[in-house]
């Protein structure tokens, strides 16, 4: 009996057995023969698996690609420009497809409503997960409903499509031109960073909020929402953003952290939208360095205007 193995050094295709009735009937020659084709019977294994796998990696690429150029298509490039206040963006993947979004819906002449999210996961699944929620954020607020029954409605109807091991954070903003004020609710999402030029004073705002998706109970996720409603003045900013911008680390693994961000408001405040959103991302990358993105980044700066007209 002669066996011989056909095998790569890394992968084992089979194991060829042959018998003669014949004692010694395999000599050196006829063995190193059958060596021979063992050999390549194994490059011709091994071509065919590396022809398989980047035909793979070419399909796995063609989706990124689908999946990146959906995305961008969902995020907004630019906000209507009105009377009552500016505001900046930043958005940033860390990989081909990430999972933060944002969004605004003009509600009426004299209202309009801000999301941002953080879907957990990265990908195309996050990136499904993502056209999901603008799409319920579109639904439901054609509705015109305020910000904490949103969020309950959201939890709703995510707990029916999303996946058990996934969940979303969000925030949900409507800011009224009329009132001169904003009503807010989060979903486990950042803590706003504000700034009151009034009482020349930075801080965040401190509200209850749960993920959408971790509770899938309607009522018992509804005790986790929480809505505030805080007046605004002329000149006040307001910085949202996701956990990417204050969990960025250092090259000696620091994290940046809410303190800094603060302290970026605490010196910039007084700049237009643009150049607030600028200094931070600035600092930001100053602070982790190139190429040390780990998570994804959106960071949006409002700032309300100095003049407000009246309606």
């Amino acid at each position: 009996m002669a066996i011989l193995p056909i095998k790569s050094s890394k992968h084992l295709s089979g194991v060829l057995y042959l018998i003669k009735d014949v004692e010694g009937g395999f000599d050196q020659e006829t063995v190193n023969v059958l060596r021979t084709f063992t050999s390549q019977t194994t490059l011709t294994i091994e071509n065919l698996r590396l022809v398989n796998e980047s035909l793979q990696n070419e399909r796995y690429k063609e989706e990124l690609k689908i999946a990146t150029q959906v995305q961008e298509s969902l995020i907004p490039k630019t906000f209507p420009t009105d009377s009552w206040f500016e505001i900046s963006t930043h958005s940033v993947a860390a990989k081909e497809v990430g999972g933060d979004f944002y969004d605004f819906l003009q509600l009426s002449e004299s209202r309009i409503a801000i999301i941002i999210g953080d879907v957990s996961g990265k990908g195309i699944s996050a990136a499904f997960h993502m056209a999901q929620m603008k799409g319920i954020f579109h639904g439901l607020m054609q509705q015109d409903m305020a910000p904490s029954e949103f969020m309950k409605q959201a939890n709703n109807a995510l707990s029916r499509c999303l996946e058990r091991t996934s969940f979303i954070t969000s925030a949900l903003y409507i800011i009224d031109y009329r009132m001169k004020g904003f009503m807010f609710a989060r979903a486990g999402h950042c803590h706003t960073l504000y700034y009151n030029s009034m009482m020349d004073n930075v801080f965040y705002f401190q509200t209850d909020g749960l993920g959408l998706g971790i509770i899938r109970d309607k009522k018992n996720y509804a005790s986790h929402i929480r809505e505030m409603y805080y007046d605004y003045n002329p000149g006040d900013v307001m910085v949202i953003y996701t956990d990417g911008i204050v969990e960025a680390r250092s090259p000696k693994n620091e994290e940046y952290g809410e303190d800094r961000l603060l302290y970026m408001l605490e010196q910039t405040y007084h700049l237009e939208a643009d150049d607030i959103k600028y200094a931070i991302i600035n600092d930001l990358n100053d602070f982790t360095g190139p190429g040390n993105l780990y998570d994804d980044q959106t960071l949006l700066v409002i700032k309300f205007r100095p003049t407000q007209p009246n309606i």
